[in-house]
C-alpha cells in the first residue's frame, strides 16, 4: 500500500431506524443489485426487525442485515497491514529478518491456538543486542537446537536421541586450563584435535565447530559415549561468538504485559486517542474471536476517513443514523417527499412516486439487464406488498402492479397466499409488549418546528386490539414526558377492512381529527379509508399545525 489511511471501497446500505419490511428488503436487494455490478456493497440496519419482516426473511432463507449503531469508520474500513504472526520460540535473528523483509516494525506473537501472547518490536529486539547478557543467556532463556543450528547455518555431525539440556555457559576453547570447561556447556572449538577430545570428555551439552572443521570417526564416537551434540559451521569462531546469542526465542524478550490491541470493530477516533497515550509504532487487530487478523500503525489514520452509504427508503436526517453526518452519502433512492438530507457533493437521487422502494430497486434491476436470485426476487415482492397493503394502499400505482406481477414469476410465489401469510405474522400482536408495538414501525418527523412521532401498527381485526389501547396510550404518554417530541400519533389500520383508528397524545389532537372531518374522543377518532401514513396522514398532521401555529 502506498499510503496510510487508505479506505476499503465498500458502500454501506441502510434503510430507516425503526426500519420495516420495504426498508430492510430494499437495503438487501440494492446490495445485491450493486454487488453484481462489481461494487462492494452491504446492506446493514439500524435497528430490530419487526415479526412481518422476520417472516420474510425466514421465509426465503436471507439472513438479516448486520446492525449497525454507529456510521464512524472503524477498523475494517481501512486497508491495515497484514498480520506476520510468530511463534514465541521463533530465534531473535529470524524475527530481525521477517521485520527487514516485510518493512514492519513490531510481529505479534501468538500460542498453539493461535492466541495473542506478545508482541516482539524492532526496539525489544534492539534493546536485547545493547543489553550485556551473561554466558548463560541461551540455557536461561530455553533456547531450542533448532534455533542455534538455524543462526548459525550449521550442519549436524552427531546429535544424541536426548540431547543434553543447555545447563551451562558459552565458552571458547581458547586456552589448555580444563576446570573453565563444565558439564553442560556450550563450546566453540576450532580444527584442534586436542581441544575437541578434551571437551568431548568434559560431556559438554553442544559442540560446535568452527571454520567447517570435521571430527575423526573416533571422536565421533567419543561424542556419542558423552550424549555430546555436535554441529559444524563456516563462520569463524569471532562469528559463533556474536551470532550465538541472537539465537534466542523471542518469547524470551517479547513485551508480555500492557498490551495495546485494537479490535476490527473499533472506532477509528478512539484509535486515534490511544495511540496518543501509547509510545506503540504498530498495534495488533483481533477479530471477534480475539485471533491477529493484522496490524495498524499510526499513518493508516492519516487521512479524514469515512464511510460510504447508500440511504433506501428514507432521506430525512432524523430517521436515518445518529452520526450520518460522519459519513458520505453516495446515493439515495427513495419514494417519500424529499426532506432535509444535505450532501458535500453531488449524488445519485432516484425518488420515485410509487408505493414501494422495492419497486424502483426492481427497476434498476431490469434498467441494468440483471436478473435478481429467487430469494431476492422474493423479498421484493413482500416489499412491496407490504407498502401498499396488497394494493390497497392510496400510494399504490400501476407501476407496483407492473413490477410485482414481473417479480413473482422469479420468485415463483403465489401472490395472494403469501400475501395472507404475512400480513397474518405480521399483525399477530401475541406476547408483544406496548412498548415493542411503539417502535415496529415509527417515524419522527419536524413540522414547523414541532417533534412529531408516528407510528402505525396494522391488523387483520381491528376491534382486537381493543384490549391494549389503553397501556398503549400510557406508553405514548410516558414517551412524551421523557423526550421533546410534542405529539405523539398511533395509527391502527385494518389491512381487509381499510379502516385506521387514530390514537394521539400531546398537543394538535382536535385540530389533526378536524383535517379528517373527525372529532376525538378519549385521544382517538376512526377514519374510513386511512390507510397509508405517508400520503394520507403525515400531508393532514403537517396541514393542521401549520394552520394551528399561523
Amino acid at each position: 500500500m502506498e499510503f496510510g489511511g487508505i479506505m476499503k471501497n465498500k458502500t454501506y446500505i441502510t434503510g430507516h431506524k425503526n426500519p420495516d419490511t420495504d426498508s430492510i428488503c430494499s437495503a438487501i436487494a440494492l446490495a445485491e443489485l450493486k454487488n453484481k455490478m462489481g461494487e462492494d456493497s452491504e446492506a446493514i440496519r439500524l435497528g430490530n426487525l419487526n415479526r412481518e419482516t422476520e417472516f420474510v426473511l425466514n421465509y426465503f432463507k436471507v439472513n438479516k442485515p448486520r446492525l449497525k449503531t454507529s456510521i464512524k469508520p472503524q477498523i475494517r474500513d481501512i486497508d491495515y497491514d497484514a498480520a506476520y504472526c510468530v511463534n514465541p520460540n521463533l530465534s531473535m535473528a529470524s524475527a530481525m529478518d521477517l521485520i527487514q523483509k516485510n518493512n514492519i516494525n513490531s510481529l505479534p506473537v501468538v500460542d498453539d491456538d493461535d492466541n495473542l501472547i506478545g508482541i516482539v518490536s524492532l526496539s525489544n529486539i534492539a534493546s536485547s543486542y545493547m543489553e550485556i547478557w551473561d554466558d548463560s543467556i541461551i540455557g536461561r532463556s530455553n533456547t531450542s537446537f533448532e534455533n542455534i543450528l538455524d543462526v548459525l547455518r550449521g550442519k549436524i555431525l552427531y546429535l544424541p536421541e536426548v540431547p543434553r539440556k543447555f545447563s551451562g555457559k558459552m565458552a571458547v576453547k581458547a586456552i589448555k586450563n580444563q576446570d573453565l570447561i563444565k558439564e553442560g556447556d556450550i563450546v566453540i572449538v576450532g580444527d584442534d584435535v586436542n581441544d575437541q577430545e578434551s571437551v568431548i570428555k568434559k560431556k559438554v551439552s553442544l559442540l560446535i565447530l568452527t571454520i567447517s572443521s570435521k571430527l575423526d570417526d573416533n571422536l565421533i564416537e567419543l561424542a556419542k559415549e558423552n550424549n555430546v551434540a555436535v554441529i559444524s559451521t563456516g563462520l569463524s569462531t569471532f562469528m559463533v561468538a556474536r551470532i550465538l546469542p541472537q539465537a534466542v526465542p523471542i518469547g524470551y524478550v517479547m513485551t508480555k504485559d500492557n498490551l495495546v490491541v485494537f479490535h476490527k470493530d473499533d472506532l477509528i477516533d478512539d484509535v486515534r486517542e490511544i495511540m496518543a497515550q501509547s509510545r506503540f509504532r504498530s498495534y495488533p487487530v483481533l477479530d471477534n474471536k480475539n485471533k491477529v487478523i493484522g496490524n495498524i500503525s499510526r499513518y493508516h489514520l492519516i487521512s479524514n476517513l469515512k464511510k460510504k452509504i447508500t440511504l433506501v427508503d428514507h432521506n430525512e436526517k432524523n430517521q436515518s443514523i445518529e452520526d450520518l453526518d460522519s459519513a458520505e452519502i453516495v446515493q439515495i433512492v427513495d419514494h417519500h417527499r424529499v426532506a432535509n438530507i444535505s450532501t458535500a457533493s453531488p449524488i445519485y437521487f432516484r425518488n420515485e412516486p410509487v408505493g414501494s422502494t422495492a419497486t424502483i430497486i426492481s427497476k434498476m434491476f431490469f434498467e441494468n439487464g440483471i436478473k435478481p436470485s429467487r430469494q431476492i426476487a422474493g423479498l421484493l415482492c413482500a416489499a412491496i406488498i407490504s407498502d401498499t397493503l396488497l394494493f390497497r394502499s392510496p400510494t399504490s400505482t400501476e407501476t407496483d402492479k407492473y413490477v410485482l406481477n414481473k417479480m413473482k414469476k422469479i420468485a415463483a410465489i403465489d401472490v395472494d397466499s403469501f400475501a395472507m401469510e404475512m400480513f397474518k405474522a405480521g399483525t399477530s400482536l401475541e406476547g408483544q409488549k406496548p412498548e415493542e408495538l411503539l417502535k415496529s414501525d415509527v417515524k419522527n418527523f419536524s413540522i414547523e418546528g414541532v417533534n412529531v412521532r408516528v407510528c402505525q401498527i396494522f391488523t387483520m381485526d381491528l376491534e382486537s386490539t381493543s384490549t391494549v389501547e389503553k397501556d398503549l396510550k400510557d406508553t405514548m404518554e410516558n414517551f412524551l414526558e421523557n423526550s421533546d417530541t410534542e405529539t405523539f400519533v398511533l395509527m391502527i389500520t385494518d389491512i381487509f377492512k381499510e379502516v385506521s383508528e387514530v390514537i394521539i397524545v400531546g398537543n394538535f389532537k382536535d385540530a389533526i381529527a378536524k383535517k379528517f372531518e373527525s372529532e376525538i374522543y378519549n385521544d382517538k377518532f376512526i377514519s374510513e379509508g386511512l390507510l397509508s401514513r405517508k400520503k394520507q396522514l403525515i400531508p393532514k398532521i403537517s396541514s393542521a399545525i401549520s394552520e394551528e401555529l399561523s
